[in-house]
C-alpha cells in the first residue's frame, strides 16, 4: 500500500459488545471482498463488469463499460474504508489508482486503444456504430473520474496533485461540450459506448430530440455525473468555470423534451429495457415537474447532478424540479422498504444502482431543506439497500447447481475476456446485484455499475447516520454507528431500544422515525429519567458528560400491509408485507425458482431480544463529507 493509503484511511480501533443488528460497516468489510475480487491486475487493474451467477459454471466477464465504471469502484474502495478499516484488497486499490490517473491526458479519461481488449468498442450493437480502432473517452467516464479525484482530494488535500488533475478534467468537459444559448450538451457523437467522444473529435454534434436516444435509452444520463462533479469542485474551490458548465448542464437536463409522459406497457416499437411513454394525463405537466416514464437510474444520474448545482447556487426551481421527481418516483412500487419500479412497463426490476441514488436523493434534499425524508432514507437502508447486496454464497453455489450449462455462444472465447475459475463467487460476494423483484432476485447476475452506486449508498446512509458539529452531535437514523463524538448501538428490530454513548458531544438531537409514538417515548441519561424535549421530529439531550449514557425505549409492534407492483402490467403481484418498526421481516407471495435468490430471510427478526456480540469498532480521522 501506499503512502495515500496509509494517511487517508488511518483511524482507531477498540473492542465494545454490541447488539447483532444491521451494522452497514459490516456490509462495507463485504463490498470490498467484491470490488477488489472482481479487479484484473493482469489487464490494467481493469474490472469484470459482469458476473454470471444462473449457470452451471459460474463467470465473470470483461465488457466495454469497463473502462467507465473503473472509477466507480475507486470511489467506493474509498468510502468503503472509511466505514470499516479493512485493509482487504490494499494492493489492488493501490494499483487500481494508479492505473486510473495514468488513464488522463489531454483533459481527458480514455479508453485507450488496446489489442488485448478487442471488446472495448462495442456497448450494445444495434447503437455501436462503425467501431474503430481509436482512442475514446466516455463523457460519463470523465464525470465519474472526476467524482472519484474529488473523494482523493478530500481525504489528501494537501497534495496538489489532486487539484491540477481536477483542473484539466474542467478544462477537457468545458472543450468537448456543445454550447448552445444559455445551456450545453454532450451528444451521442461517437461510436461504440453510448457518448463516447473519439480522440479525432465528435463525429456528429447534433442535439438530441429526445430522452430515449442511444444504446442506454437516455440523453440526461450523460450529462448528470459532469453536472455533480462540477457543482462539488466549485463548492470547493470557486471555481467559476466549472460552475458555468454545471449550470448550462443543468439546463438543458431541464428542457421539456426529456421529461413527461407515462410508461406505455404495450412497448410499441421499442426494443430493449426502454419502455415507450404515452402523454401525460389531463392537467398534468409531467415535464415541468420531473415525471419520467422509463430507466430510472438514468434520470436520477441528472437529478442527483441538479440537486447538487441547485444546493451549490440556492436554485430553488431546480429544487423543486428535483424534489417532485423524487416525490413521484416514490410512486412505482413499495417505497417502504425501497423497492421502486425502474423499467416501469417494460422488465419491471429494481435496478441496484437506483438503490444508491435514492438514498442519496433522500439525503440531499433533507440536506437541502426541501424535507424531512429520513424515514423514506431509514426504510430503504435496512430493507431492501442491504437485500440487494449478495451476501449468501451458500445460495449462489445451489443456484448455479440447479442450472444448465451455457447455452453455445453464451461466453465469449476471447482470450482474456472471462474468468471461470472455481472462486467466482467467493471473489464476487459483496456485490451488488443487477435488477430484483420484491422478494428475489431471479437468475441473479451482476452489472459493476450497481456495485458502484450500491456501495456508495451503504456509505451515504453510513455517513448520515450521525453528524457532528463542534459539540452537538446529530444522529438521524437509529443505526449502529461509531463515531469520535458517540458511539450508538440500536436494538431495532428486535427491540425498541437505542444506547447512545457520548464520548465528547455535549448535545444530541435525536431523529425518532415516524412509526414510534412519541408519548411512549422514554428517556434516561445515565439512568437517570428525563422528560423528552422535542424539537419537531429531533429529541433533543444536552448537558452531557462525557460517558453518558442515554438510552431511549419505545414500543415496537409487527403491522401488516399490502402494496401492489406493476400495476396494469402483465407483471401485476400484489405483496402482503408484515414489519417491526421500519424493518420489513415477511412478505410474500414468495418465489420458488430453483435459479432465483431469495430476499428477506429474516425469520429471526421476529424476536423480541436482541443478540449480543463482541466487535472490533473502527473509527477513521477523516471522513467524506462532500460526497
Amino acid at each position: 500500500m501506499d503512502e495515500f493509503f496509509k494517511q487517508a484511511y488511518a483511524g482507531k480501533r477498540y473492542q465494545a459488545s454490541i447488539p447483532d443488528t444491521l451494522d452497514l460497516a459490516e456490509r462495507a468489510a463485504l463490498a470490498i471482498n467484491g470490488l477488489g475480487g472482481v479487479i484484473d491486475p493482469a489487464l490494467h487493474y481493469q474490472m469484470y463488469f459482469l458476473v454470471r451467477y444462473a449457470v452451471r459454471t459460474p463467470y465473470m466477464r470483461h465488457h466495454s463499460a469497463d473502462t467507465t465504471c473503473d472509477p466507480k469502484l475507486a470511489e467506493s474502495f474509498a468510502m468503503m474504508r472509511l466505514m470499516c478499516g479493512s485493509d482487504q484488497h490494499a494492493e489492488i486499490e493501490t494499483g487500481q489508482r494508479a492505473e486510473l490517473i495514468s488513464r488522463i491526458e489531454d483533459g481527458l479519461y480514455w479508453n485507450y486503444v488496446d489489442p488485448a481488449r478487442p471488446w472495448r468498442n462495442s456497448y450494445n450493437p444495434a447503437f455501436d456504430g462503425e467501431r474503430k480502432d481509436e482512442d475514446l473517452s466516455n463523457v460519463t467516464g470523465v464525470g465519474r473520474m472526476l467524482r472519484a479525484l474529488l473523494a482523493w482530494r478530500e481525504l489528501d488535500a494537501a497534495n496538489p496533485r489532486w487539484e491540477k488533475l481536477i483542473r484539466e478534467l474542467v478544462e477537457g468537459l468545458r472543450r468537448i461540450a456543445i454550447f448552445r444559448e444559455d445551456y450545453a450538451y454532450y451528444p451521442d457523437g461517437g461510436f461504440g459506448e453510448p457518448f463516447n467522444y473519439p480522440r479525432s473529435g465528435w463525429l456528429r454534434t447534433d442535439e438530441p430530440k429526445g430522452e430515449a436516444e442511444g444504446g442506454e435509452g437516455s440523453v440526461v444520463c450523460y450529462q448528470g455525473h459532469q453536472i455533480q462533479a462540477l457543482s462539488r469542485w466549485y463548492a470547493m474551490s470557486g471555481d467559476p468555470a466549472a460552475l458555468d458548465l454545471a449550470g448550462r448542464l443543468t439546463r438543458f437536463c431541464m428542457l421539456g423534451k426529456f421529461w413527461g409522459g407515462v410508461p406505455d406497457p404495450t412497448r410499441k416499437g421499442v426494443v430493449g429495457h426502454v419502455a415507450g411513454a404515452l402523454p401525460d394525463p389531463a392537467c398534468v405537466a409531467g415535464h415541468e415537474q420531473g415525471h419520467w416514464y422509463s430507466h430510472f437510474h438514468a434520470r436520477a444520474v441528472a437529478l442527483r447532478g441538479m440537486l447538487e448545482y441547485a444546493r451549490v447556487t440556492n436554485d430553488a426551481r431546480v429544487l423543486e424540479f428535483v424534489r417532485r421527481a423524487y416525490e413521484y418516483t416514490m410512486t412505482f412500487g413499495i417505497p417502504r422498504i425501497g423497492w421502486v419500479n425502474c423499467y416501469p412497463g417494460a422488465i419491471n426490476v429494481m435496478e441496484g444502482c437506483a438503490l444508491g441514488d435514492l438514498v442519496a436523493l433522500g439525503i440531499r434534499l433533507t440536506d437541502a431543506g426541501a424535507g424531512d425524508y429520513w424515514d423514506d432514507v431509514d426504510v430503504l437502508v435496512r430493507n431492501h439497500l442491504v437485500e440487494q447486496q449478495l451476501t449468501r454464497a451458500d445460495l449462489l453455489e445451489r443456484i448455479a447447481a440447479r442450472s444448465p450449462e451455457p447455452k453455445p455462444g453464451e461466453i465469449p472465447t476471447t482470450p482474456g475476456q472471462v474468468y471461470l475459475g472455481p472462486d467466482v463467487i467467493a471473489r464476487s460476494l459483496g456485490n451488488y446485484a443487477g435488477h430484483s423483484s420484491p422478494v428475489s432476485i431471479p437468475n441473479p447476475w451482476v452489472m459493476q455499475c450497481c456495485t458502484g452506486n450500491g456501495t456508495q449508498g451503504l456509505y451515504y446512509a453510513w455517513e448520515a447516520i450521525l453528524r457532528e458539529n463542534g459539540d452537538t452531535t446529530q444522529i438521524n437514523l437509529l443505526l449502529n454507528r461509531a463515531a469520535k463524538s458517540a458511539d450508538v448501538d440500536s436494538y431495532l428490530p428486535y427491540e425498541g431500544k437505542v444506547v447512545i454513548h457520548s464520548k465528547t458531544a455535549h448535545r444530541l438531537f435525536i431523529r425518532v422515525p415516524v412509526w414510534v409514538q412519541r408519548h411512549e417515548l422514554r428517556l434516561c441519561v445515565s439512568g437517570q429519567p428525563r422528560e423528552p424535549l422535542w424539537a419537531g421530529n429531533f429529541l433533543l439531550v444536552d448537558e452531557l458528560k462525557p460517558g453518558d449514557q442515554v438510552v431511549l425505549v419505545f414500543p415496537i409492534q409487527e403491522t401488516t400491509a399490502s402494496y401492489t407492483v406493476a400495476s396494469r402490467t402483465q407483471d401485476e403481484c400484489t405483496y402482503r408485507c408484515t414489519f417491526r418498526g421500519s424493518t420489513l421481516v415477511d412478505i410474500s407471495p414468495r418465489d420458488d425458482s430453483p435459479t432465483s435468490y431469495p430476499l428477506y430471510l429474516r425469520d429471526h427478526l421476529r424476536a423480541e431480544q436482541a443478540p449480543m456480540k463482541t466487535v472490533t469498532r473502527f473509527v477513521a480521522d477523516r471522513n467524506l463529507l462532500h460526497w
